[in-house]
């Protein structure tokens, strides 16, 4: 070959056109301009002498470049994340040196508090169900599922620039898988919600049947009604208002420290009651049958909080994978002892008698420490409400084709009240809240949990095994399957456990 073919081959290897770019799953084209040695996407092209003589004016080169637009929504939640750091008053700025906006710990916070609240009362149950050292077993994947789940949907988020659920299944999997997505998604946060009106119901009854100077009409079930309708409406309402998750990061930080207080509560009952009783020696290590499946909705709804990992990405400061995957990792290993800690203790205190709520089985009026917890917990549960709303109202958005930030505020108050009081309707005339955990945890946590992240890594472009690495690909597989699996298996528990309670 001459010297001459040669340069002219390095020649054409320099002009060939880049690889095409991957954006929302789909490929835009690339097409080679005629000097690619700088980028002239944002100049007008040169007119031909002809196309001068008949005035044509020159076109601007307007193809779609998704790499520009993801750095610009990048820069543009930087600059949100950034002037909310910035405290105008002095108590603000005590208060944002302590919890910063957008801080590793804030969004831990905000992540715990969206997923811990009315799980932790019903472990005692799932520990019943699944027997004591099963239940260890459970805790331990489901909280490895979730720091990775976390993980995969950072790279969803990464590959896609929006920080949304809904729309990233959407551009990622097709609009119709969208759709499946933000109706699941809307009945996942939706039971939640309602889980959280029966649970705060279960206090106010604990508290007003067992206090002797209670009106005879508050112990009445509409008098009971009323009451937490009231409370609903003071304290629960309010918190689904806020637009933005950071908004609520001090009430989660409050909340989760009630929720350490309340397990502290567990532990000490169950020492001064239970285990000497001997109520403990009713526990099994391992359940069989169908009874041992029960439990597992109950366990993937109490480490659920993918509900909300995409507002809090968006919302994290200097957004890394490693700051994120560090922030799931901390909130759901706390989250993790207390559940351990909560369901041994709980089912140690009062044995094969736990079949619900744990709430039940507390006198609040007779120990006053349990009482302080119950209070405690009537504001978690209220936190937890407010961080449900979010994932409900953003499937509605995006049903009716909306968006939060952009649409007037008495607009958005209007349609999250309305969709709250159906969920305060529907909580005061379910009995169990169980029934709700095993349809919220075991057919919907499943999809939205474990199995869509998996896919959703797996079609946010470039999966490969040489790529991503071993890890990754072989992980985000077993997500996929493990999910499939606790769907079936999840939801037929909880259909199982319902026909045994008929």
């Amino acid at each position: 070959m001459s010297a001459m073919d040669s340069s002219a081959d390095r020649e054409g290897a320099s002009a060939a056109p880049e690889p095409p770019v991957p954006f929302y799953g789909y490929v835009w084209p690339e097409v080679a301009r005629p000097d690619d040695a700088e980028d002239k996407s944002d100049a007008f092209s040169l007119p031909s002498l002809d196309e001068e003589e008949r005035g044509v004016a020159p076109e601007r080169d307007d193809r779609p470049n998704p790499r520009r637009q993801i750095e610009q929504w990048d820069r543009e939640r930087a600059e949100r994340v950034a002037q909310r750091r910035q405290a105008s008053t002095g108590f603000a700025r005590v208060v944002q040196n302590i919890i910063p906006y957008g801080s590793i710990p804030a969004s831990a916070f905000n992540l715990a508090s969206s997923t811990i609240g009315a799980g932790i009362i019903s472990l005692p149950s799932a520990w019943q169900y699944s027997g004591a050292a099963m239940a260890v077993v459970y805790s331990v994947i489901f909280y490895l599922l979730t720091v990775f789940s976390v993980y995969c949907m950072g790279k969803a988020a990464q590959a896609t620039g929006v920080r949304n659920y809904p729309k990233n299944v959407e551009l990622l999997l097709g609009r119709f898988a969208g759709y499946i997505l933000a109706v699941i998604l809307f009945i996942s946060s939706f039971g939640g919600q309602i889980s959280y009106v029966i649970s705060l119901h279960d206090i106010m009854i604990a508290f007003l049947d067992d206090a002797a100077s209670t009106p005879a009409y508050l112990k009445t079930t509409s008098g009971q009604r009323l009451i937490t309708g009231i409370i609903w409406l003071c304290v629960m309402l309010p918190l689904c208002i806020p637009k933005e998750v950071n908004s609520l990061r001090y009430f989660s930080t409050a909340a989760v420290s009630i929720i350490v207080y309340f397990v502290i509560t567990m532990i000490i009952h169950s020492c001064q009651n239970g285990i000497k009783t001997g109520a403990y020696k009713e526990m099994v290590m391992f359940q069989t049958g169908n009874t041992a499946v029960c439990g597992i909705a109950i366990f993937i709804f109490a480490f659920g909080c993918q509900l909300n990992v995409f507002e809090v990405f968006g919302e994290l400061y200097k957004p890394t994978m490693r700051r994120l995957t560090i922030t799931s990792f901390v909130a759901s290993g706390g989250c993790f002892v207390l559940y351990v800690l909560a369901g041994l203790f709980g089912y140690m205190d009062f044995g094969s008698a736990v079949t619900g709520s744990a709430l039940k089985l507390y006198n609040p009026v007779k120990s006053p420490m349990m009482g302080i917890g119950y209070a405690g917990l009537m504001l978690k549960l209220s936190v937890a409400y407010g961080m449900h709303s979010i994932p409900v109202r953003e499937c509605a958005y995006h049903v009716l084709g909306l968006e939060c930030q952009t649409l007037a505020y008495w607009k958005h108050a209007l349609i999250v009240t309305f969709l709250a009081l159906c969920s305060l309707i529907l909580g005061l005339f379910i009995p169990n809240v169980n029934v709700v955990f095993g349809i919220s945890g075991g057919l919907c946590g499943g999809f939205i949990a474990i199995l869509f992240p998996g896919l959703m890594y797996m079609y946010s472009g470039n999966f490969t095994r040489k790529s991503v690495g071993s890890f990754d690909y072989f992980a985000a597989y077993l997500l996929v399957i493990v999910g499939a699996i606790c769907i079936v298996w999840g939801t037929g528990g909880t259909v199982y456990s319902e026909v045994l309670n008929w």
